[in-house]
């Protein structure tokens, strides 16, 4: 009776003045399995990161989506997406609210045109965070993605972005966000300012970070390759809500630089990353200084078919060369099994090995900030799941 109610419901809105005048699509990911992580290296402590769960969105995060399209005549058309993540297994989001089954995870209103390219606006996926996705065979989940390890803007609040054409396999993109958000923090606290002992500590754009991207991509056949530069600047300096006194960073910058090359047989990869950032002097003088960094990363990896299976494999560090013993290496070896075109079994084993002074930890998700706080747990992990895309 369900079934025969969703139908007729469908029915209905297909045949609505909304659905004549435009293509509409509705997509998703259902991705839930079993996660057991712990263990204890450099200066991660055993005692309180020993996780055993079952959990949703370990291979990338489940999700439900709606695109879609209008041809505005002359080439031009209007596109849009909106697309909100879920949890399969509880009524809250990720981070932990009870209030929010569905969060937004992206969404955009746009032109498109195949001459003169793509025009969108909204809130965006990061550029740099899909480059990493798009090089590391494990994308932006598993436990065995390198991302993780990284500060990352995941997804740019305020932001808008034009996509050039191909040219000859080149294309641009660039991309601006006026405030990234509070949720994208790099490692760096949130950018409001304001506190609630103290909210019209600043005003305006005081306090907001701002996005600047420009990134060049070339594919051409199995060859494919990726240069991206973004800038970061923190008007005002303030770092936190919490702490709206400290003023102490100015900007930061990445460099990246990321190619692949498909033999069939194999498809092998590699991605180095540069993140840097500055302290005025304000920062520097604070009780407890904060102090520039320079946090050099870099992975290979690889992925190779064998009839419904599918190999996987990273290897990749991460260090500030700014702190002495600050360094992070990360293992993931992974094995994917495709019952049809949209349905199958993953799992995964990853490892992480910590210098004294580094505190990375194994997390799922791309935007995990070298898994502090509570987004990892241990050392190392095995994962086993299943995930249908629709």
């Amino acid at each position: 009776m369900q079934k025969k109610i969703i139908a007729l419901a469908l029915a209905g809105l297909a045949s609505s003045a909304a659905f004549a005048q435009s293509n509409v699509t509705l997509y998703g990911r259902a991705d839930y399995g079993y996660m057991m992580r712990g263990d204890d290296d450099g200066a991660v402590s055993r005692d309180l990161k020993n996780k055993s769960e079952f959990a949703s969105g370990i291979g990338g995060g489940s999700r439900i989506g709606f695109k879609g399209s209008e041809d505005l005549g002359n080439g031009l058309k209007a596109i849009f997406e909106i697309e909100y993540g879920l949890s399969l297994d509880s009524s809250g989001s990720p981070t932990g609210s009870s209030n929010t089954t569905w969060w937004n995870r992206h969404s955009y209103v746009g032109l498109s045109s195949a001459t003169l390219g793509t025009l969108v606006g909204g809130r965006l996926d990061g550029v740099r965070y899909g480059i990493f996705g798009k090089y590391d065979a494990f994308g932006n989940g598993h436990i065995g993605n390198f991302t993780q390890m990284t500060g990352q803007v995941d997804r740019a609040n305020n932001a808008i972005a034009y996509i050039s054409p191909s040219f000859s396999g080149f294309n641009v993109v660039l991309a601006h966000s006026s405030n990234i958000g509070n949720s994208n923090d790099l490692g760096l606290a949130a950018q409001e300012g304001a506190s609630a002992t103290n909210p019209t500590t600043v005003g305006g754009n005081a306090g907001d970070a701002t996005l600047y991207t420009a990134n060049l991509n070339y594919n051409n056949g199995p060859l494919s390759l990726s240069a991206d530069y973004e800038y970061i600047n923190f008007y005002g300096g303030n770092v936190s809500p919490a702490y709206p006194a400290a003023k102490g960073h100015d900007d930061a910058q990445v460099y990246l630089f990321a190619g692949s090359y498909d033999f069939g047989v194999v498809k092998v990869a590699a991605l180095y990353d540069r993140f840097e950032t500055s302290t005025n002097s304000y920062g520097r003088s604070l009780a407890t200084p904060l102090a520039d960094a320079d946090i050099q990363s870099w992975f290979v990896s690889a992925s190779a078919p064998f009839g419904k299976f599918l190999v996987k494999a990273t290897y990749g560090e991460t260090e500030n060369d700014n702190v002495q013993d600050s360094k992070g290496t990360k293992f993931g070896l992974g094995l994917d099994y495709n019952l049809s075109k949209r349905t199958k079994l993953y799992t995964g084993y990853a490892i992480i090995s910590n210098e004294s002074k580094a505190a990375f930890q194994v997390s799922p998700s791309g935007n995990a900030y070298g898994g502090l706080g509570a987004n990892g747990y241990g050392v190392q992990g095995f994962e086993l799941g299943m995930a249908h895309t629709f």
